[in-house]
């Protein structure tokens, strides 16, 4: 748990982790200096491979690199693709695992933003993505599509 930044994480949303043998899928809550996570003891027994932590606007990311023994961090923003081009940016709504649905605090659905640019050789390729929760509102006007 040493390895992520407290003060880079939205201050309450949803975090996957994935470990070696099974994926955590909670929401959380950051409270004083510390994590609210209903399962934290599993970080401090595991390294998570991959580590989300999201809300609408932010996603923090966290991932380890084994054959470096190393951790990348990112930041990645909602303001920062109001900065690209609209073409360059592609937004998915994507369903989650019924057993996850069922936990308390987890959408039905979240969002994927993927992040595109042209290379030097005029080919468009994936740069990043970013995990979102739906906006509320925007699932209460859309829920009988």
């Amino acid at each position: 748990m040493k390895e992520i930044q407290i003060d880079l994480i939205p201050p309450k949303g949803l975090v996957m982790a994935y470990f070696r043998n099974r994926l955590l899928f909670s929401p959380y809550e950051i409270i004083g200096d510390g994590l609210s996570l209903e399962e934290k003891e599993l970080f401090e027994k595991e390294i998570p491979y991959e580590c989300h932590f999201f809300d609408e606007n932010t996603e923090y990311r966290i991932v380890y690199r084994e054959a470096h023994r190393d951790y990348i961090h990112r930041v990645l923003t909602k303001e920062e693709e109001n900065e690209m081009p609209e073409d360059y940016l592609f937004s998915e709504d994507v369903l989650v695992k019924k057993e996850y649905v069922s936990l308390s605090g987890i959408p039905e659905m979240l969002r994927v933003i993927s992040r595109y640019r042209y290379t030097e050789n005029d080919t468009l390729t994936l740069k990043d993505y970013r995990i979102a929760v739906i906006p509320k509102d925007y699932m209460e006007e859309n829920k009988d599509d």
